[in-house]
């Protein structure tokens, strides 16, 4: 292909951004995924067994065929208009092409892993590529180079904070001061205005061999001039918008009101966020962190329970052709403006309302329950390349589909991707508090069966197994000293959006948007308790720290429940993420605890240490239950305040009210500001009073439900509940005990086993309860990832003790097991192995690998054999790296019957 450096026609060439004005050709040309495997379909099935696969690759095909042919007709066009305009009288000076030396700059910039950026027109890895190669450190010779061996077919990617390198040749005659402007502009969005910093025009003086102006701002210095050669030095402030930007030189005389002429770079740059700068706001002080939470192409995600968690290993992809373009689309998408995208709050504000999508408006579409046929299954996906590449074939459409766990893997892949250092975590046993009243509640009727909505159907309060999101580093300057590092972004949506909006709307909007968005928020903020600083502090701070509450009908009680039972310590029970520099195939030594981040040493908020509920009502805002109410109201009826403490605001004080959120409202004294004072005020009580009626009651019989032992796929598993009577005299006691198939988001799907008794225990005695679950019992019920919920209830006749407790595990599933033959290398056939064995007692029907390796193999997905009861299995599939060095391959295994059957295996690629 030939250099940009010795196109004339460059200057017409068709400049359409995805922001309204250029980059079509960017998307269309510098990205390879468009014109990859045109033959199949969005996994890499072979499109004959996909329809819809084939008309994807039909309309990419045509996007890619109209916007080459569309530039090459505009070429003809300006070929004929440089002809007539050369004959008529112009002194202008005329540029005849523009170097950006990607690649070397790429080097200084530490962008030259982006596969953009890479020469995709020439054999990777070969020694033609390899030779074309250039010290950025003898920039001497940049005036003699032959333009023509230059990175044709490469994107610029920057970052900013640092110098960058470019040079321009004239086309008839050398540039001179005397009659001759020069001008280099860049433009960013669809309308670049200098005052609002969305065009920045830099003068090129002779005499200026050295940046003059501020670090702040952009500044060009002239490195060499050299015959019809001008080489460059531009520097890019380290407060730069992020993102595409466009290059235009412009050249006119000294004589006033001349006509200028402007030579248009035929591709954007994309100029990135730079934490190796320290004027940056994400800049991050250590190499070893910046390799892990920047640079490390792969990862983890922890799922599953707190008792055992799994590291779900995950490939970010930041790198790969589909990225950038992916992130600069969903930017776009947003809404944010254009001014607005240095700063890196913002961005990740902005990234974490579209990532999530909904009504054909977003990135990827969640679901939780129900068939996911008519999309991909949440646990086939390996890495975001692959949804990444469906969102950019099918037109910015939503892809499907997505769990907590994906969207926070894949915001951490665009998040590096744009520069900023990042990372997935995970909490084990979430609140999904959509009351915001820091307690997750939950009512069960007389006979012990879980009242699903709550009395008035309208309670979506739930606890999740486990839920994920994702963590950005920078500094905030928005917020006081202390609150820099790590701030949460959770992409998720909130339950009641998605539960409430699944059904036809016309257009998702910008209220919806902003509903979406959670975060950041400080994780500083959230372990001190300090809910009032932005951005949407109390969910997340309810999401590590709310409390459980059970409640039993009951007939005595003035509001018709009794509450049994509270345990401040179950939410946020483990809070988890990759160790940087720990890398562990095998098991998951490579975990992270990070809980004292959220929470205090002891493992709870010294929120909860001050009082059973005492902080509750004033996370109450938007409540309306009638039950909520009137239980509200009576509390407070009944409650004695004593002097100097400070009545706490009621549902009834605050409902319907939204959170206060800096973004959306101004500061009200009479709004946000009472409650952070409350607040605060409620902090320095010793203890408040109970939030209900809790008269002194002789808790002598001790229960105990039995942590479930490790239960693999397909055998029967027991539950047990011992009881003991600890006191001298008689005891009757009611018992429940049951278990539940449930979705990981704590949703009950079916019933596994119950057993109610009643029973007299003699002083000292005891006794217990068990159900046992058999294969057969289990196979048909169990959805998803294989998650089980026990509730256990009791309570004691003559002294009115109740109790109750919950708990889950997860069948074990077994690990897919991955051996590499021979010695791979770049460029050569290589042969991978994969196997297990089926450990249920039925045929394993419509069964397929899925795997990737960055730099080793691009997503593919592979139909297998149905697979037998017990049989042990071995795949073998070819593929050919295509980058040398430590690699890493994922491969995942499904069936109908079977799914999320994981693997990983690290891979050292020779040259």
């Amino acid at each position: 292909m030939s250099s940009p450096m010795t196109q004339p026609g460059s200057p017409g060439m068709l400049r359409r951004s995805m922001s309204g004005s250029s980059g079509l050709n960017n998307l269309a040309k510098s990205s390879s995924f468009i014109r990859r495997n045109n033959d199949r379909d969005g996994m890499g099935n072979n499109v004959g067994v996909s329809p819809g696969g084939s008309n994807a690759a039909y309309r990419a095909s045509l996007v890619s065929h109209y916007a080459e042919d569309l530039d090459r007709r505009r070429r003809a066009e300006r070929a004929v208009e440089d002809i007539r305009t050369d004959g008529m009288t112009s002194e202008n000076l005329k540029i005849d092409s523009v170097e950006l030396y990607s690649r070397d700059n790429a080097r200084e910039h530490r962008t030259d892993r982006y596969e953009l950026v890479r020469d995709t027109g020439r054999d990777i890895g070969s020694s033609s590529s390899m030779a074309m190669s250039m010290s950025m450190t003898n920039m001497s010779s940049l005036s003699s180079m032959d333009y023509r061996s230059s990175s044709s077919s490469s994107t610029t990617v920057l970052r900013r904070g640092q110098p960058f390198f470019m040079a321009v040749r004239m086309k008839d005659r050398n540039f001179d001061p005397r009659r001759d402007i020069l001008r280099a502009s860049f433009s960013f969005g669809p309308n670049p205005q200098v005052t609002k910093g969305t065009k920045v025009v830099l003068p090129f003086r002779v005499a200026q061999r050295e940046f003059s102006r501020a670090p702040q701002k952009w500044d060009m210095r002239v490195h060499q001039q050299e015959g019809f050669n001008i080489t460059f030095q531009v520097h890019i402030p380290a407060n730069a918008l992020v993102g595409l930007w466009r290059v235009n030189i412009e050249t006119t005389t000294t004589t006033p009101g001349a006509r200028v002429d402007e030579f248009r770079f035929k591709d954007d740059i994309y100029i990135l966020f730079n934490p190796f700068c320290r004027d940056d706001p994400v800049y991050l002080d250590s190499e070893d962190l910046r390799r892990e939470y920047l640079m490390n192409e792969t990862g983890k995600v922890f799922v599953g329970t707190h008792h055992r968690p799994k590291g779900r290993r995950w490939v970010y992809g930041q790198f790969s052709d589909v990225a950038l373009p992916a992130a600069q689309l969903l930017l776009e998408q947003s809404g944010l403006n254009p001014t607005e995208r240095g700063n890196p709050v913002q961005v990740v504000r902005a990234i974490a309302s579209i990532i999530n999508a909904n009504d054909g408006f977003g990135l990827l579409e969640g679901k939780w329950e129900g068939s996911f046929e008519d999309g991909v299954c949440p646990w086939v996906w390996t890495g975001s390349s692959k949804i990444f590449e469906h969102y950019l074939r099918n037109g910015s459409k939503p892809v499907k589909y997505g769990q907590c766990w994906v969207f926070a893997a894949v915001a951490t892949s665009i998040f590096r991707a744009l520069g900023i250092p990042s990372r997935p975590v995970t909490n084990f046993v979430s609140a999904r508090d959509t009351n915001h009243t820091l307690s997750v509640d939950k009512y069960f009727d007389i006979f012990g069966d879980e009242m699903k909505g709550g009395p008035d159907g309208d309670n979506q309060d739930a606890l999740w197994n486990f839920h994920a999101w994702t963590e950005v580093w920078m500094s905030r300057p928005d917020l006081q000293a202390g609150f820099n590092g790590w701030q949460a972004i959770d992409p998720t949506p909130p339950p009641q959006f998605w539960q409430n909006n699944s059904g036809d709307q016309k257009s998702r909007g910008p209220w919806a948007v902003e509903a979406f968005r959670r975060g950041p928020s400080s994780v500083e903020s959230v372990r001190r308790g300090e809910v009032g600083f932005a951005y949407d502090t109390p969910y997340l701070f309810a999401e590590v720290n709310a409390e459980v509450s059970h409640f039993q009908e009951d007939e005595n009680s003035h509001w018709g429940f009794r509450k049994i039972h509270v345990n401040n310590y179950h939410v946020g029970r483990m809070i988890l993420t990759k160790r940087p520099g720990a890398d562990d195939d095998v098991s998951d030594a490579d975990a992270e605890d990070i809980t004292s981040l959220y929470k205090n040493p002891d493992g709870m908020s010294r929120y909860q240490k001050q009082g059973d509920g005492c902080f509750s009502s004033h996370f109450n805002q938007g409540m309306s239950s009638p039950y909520l109410e009137r239980r509200d109201r009576e509390r407070d009826r009944d409650m004695i305040h004593y002097p100097g403490t400070v009545r706490r605001l009621s549902i009834v004080d605050i409902a319907r009210k939204p959170w206060y959120d800096e973004s959306r409202h101004s500061v009200d004294p009479g709004s946000a500001a009472e409650r952070v004072s409350s607040m605060n005020a409620a902090r320095s009580v010793e203890r408040s009073q109970p939030m209900f009626d809790s008269r002194p009651v002789n808790e002598d019989v001790y229960f105990d439900l039995i942590e479930q032992d490790k239960v693999a796929w397909g055998q029967p598993f027991n539950l047990q509940l011992h009881v003991q009577n600890r006191s001298q005299e008689m005891r009757t006691i009611s018992t429940i005990l049951s278990a539940n198939s449930v979705y990981y988001t704590g949703v009950t799907a079916r019933r596994l086993g119950r057993t109610d008794r009643q029973f007299v225990l003699q002083p000292g005695g005891r006794e217990t309860l068990q159900i046992r679950v058999s294969w057969d019992e289990y196979r048909d019920k169990i959805v998803d990832y294989g998650h089980i919920k026990i509730y256990a209830m009791a309570s004691v006749q003559e002294t009115k003790q109740s109790w109750s407790e919950e708990d889950d595990f997860q069948l074990e599933k077994p690990k897919l097991d991955i051996q590499i033959r021979g010695n791979p290398q770049v460029g050569q056939d290589c042969f991978v192995t994969f196997s297990f064995m089926n450990p249920v007692s039925v045929t394993l029907t419509e069964c397929e690998f899925t795997f990737e390796g960055p730099g080793l193999v691009r997503p593919q997905t592979i139909k297998y054999r149905d697979v037998k009861p017990g049989e042990m299995i071995s795949f073998v599939q070819k593929f050919m790296p295509r980058f040398s060095g430590e690699r890493k391959l994922v491969a995942t295994f499904n069936s109908r019957e079977l799914g999320d059957i994981i693997g990983s295996r690290p891979i050292h690629v020779r040259d």
